[in-house]
């Protein structure tokens, strides 16, 4: 054995509790299953959690698919999907762009707002549950240690 090499391990697994990366994860883990279950509280069942990136990075105007998967940064296939799958769903409807033959522009249907809508109250009910946990001074300093790490290190998203 190498002592060297286990202690190390241990050090490391001693540590892995509060690891930053592995708390961000559990956290989000919680909240995924939170939204689908409030989601499908309200009669949302035929979706996937994955599907929301539509609902979060779609403009009221539509979007082409390209601009969709850049902003949810996902490839445009795997955006292709969900769009073919939300169309089928009745959540959105694909047009030609007016502009770009090429493209198709994406909108969402009336059945897609609704949804979006409850999306939104959905994560602010969760908002809600996790400020009353930690008060309202420590929810709005993690929101702003959140943006800050996150548009430094992404500063399009801001």
């Amino acid at each position: 054995m190498n002592s060297s090499l286990d202690e190390q391990v241990t050090l490391h697994l001693a540590q892995r509790k509060r690891s930053l990366t592995r708390l961000l994860g559990l956290l989000k883990k919680d909240m995924d299953c939170r939204i689908v279950e409030k989601l499908q509280q309200k009669g949302y069942n035929n979706f996937k959690l994955g599907d929301l990136v539509v609902f979060i990075n779609i403009q009221p105007e539509g979007i082409i698919n390209n601009e969709l998967a850049k902003k949810a940064r996902i490839t445009k296939q795997a955006m292709s999907k969900v769009v073919k799958y939300l169309e089928s769903e009745g959540y959105i409807s694909t047009t030609k762009h007016t502009v770009d033959n090429r493209a198709i522009l994406i909108s969402l249907t009336d059945n897609g707002k609704k949804l979006l809508i409850a999306a939104f109250e959905t994560f602010e009910e969760i908002q809600a549950e996790y400020t009353a946990i930690i008060g309202d001074s420590d929810a709005a300093a993690f929101r702003q240690v959140l943006g800050k790490l996150l548009f430094t290190l992404h500063p399009e998203l801001a």
